[in-house]
């Protein structure tokens, strides 16, 4: 049997979830691919983002099978997964980072104050700041066990190179616990919000 969550009845067993959600991330990504053929990028970005598209799906079903070993730890990696392929499907206007552990997207880290380094460099005459995932939300944070975050609010004023951390407590985790974060950056131009961008980080706790 088993490990159970509140969602445990849609499967029964932890195989058959697994495979069930890494057929909805196959099936969901050609979605993405097509809206990618209809932006007409051109030739060398459309296949760009069709390749990270494509990685994605790869790299997010190796981990529902590795790690995904409950009901909620396969919807966390399968709901970062959607989130990460919405977000390279539009692309970013501006450069953006989130780096754990010195490393991108798919993540590692040790049990303990994970420390997630937020960098964006706006557009020329254009400032970049934290922003809100949505109304009374500032970030998107998915976890197998509990965490609290902190963030400065220097990072929410504008800078012409955002270079910050946000800050996980995940002390009260275990090893193979994950965590899925979205950081929201905006570019600014004086009063007004000119490009909004999310950016999807999964962190397997070692």
């Amino acid at each position: 049997m088993f490990a159970t969550d509140s969602s445990s009845e849609r499967a029964t067993s932890i195989e058959d979830y697994q495979n069930t959600c890494s057929e909805f991330i196959t099936d969901i990504s050609r979605d993405y691919v097509d809206w990618i053929e209809r932006y007409q990028l051109g030739e060398q970005e459309t296949a760009r983002r069709k390749e990270t598209i494509n990685r994605i799906v790869k790299t997010t079903n190796d981990w529902i099978v590795k790690y995904g070993t409950t009901i909620k730890k396969v919807d966390i990696v399968m709901n970062d997964g959607v989130n990460k392929m919405a977000e390279n499907t539009a692309g970013y206007p501006f450069q953006f980072d989130v780096l754990v552990n010195r490393m991108s997207r798919f993540t590692t880290h040790p049990v303990g104050e994970v420390h997630a380094n937020i960098k964006a460099t706006p557009r020329p005459g254009r400032l970049a700041r934290i922003g809100n995932y949505q109304k009374n939300q500032l970030l998107l944070i998915n976890s197998s066990s509990p965490v609290r975050f902190s963030i400065s609010k220097e990072s929410m004023k504008g800078a012409d190179i955002l270079d910050d951390y946000i800050i996980i407590d995940a002390k009260n985790c275990q090893s193979h616990d994950l965590i899925s974060l979205t950081a929201v950056v905006e570019e600014v131009d004086g009063e007004y919000v000119t490009e909004s961008r999310g950016y999807t980080t999964i962190i397997l706790l070692l």
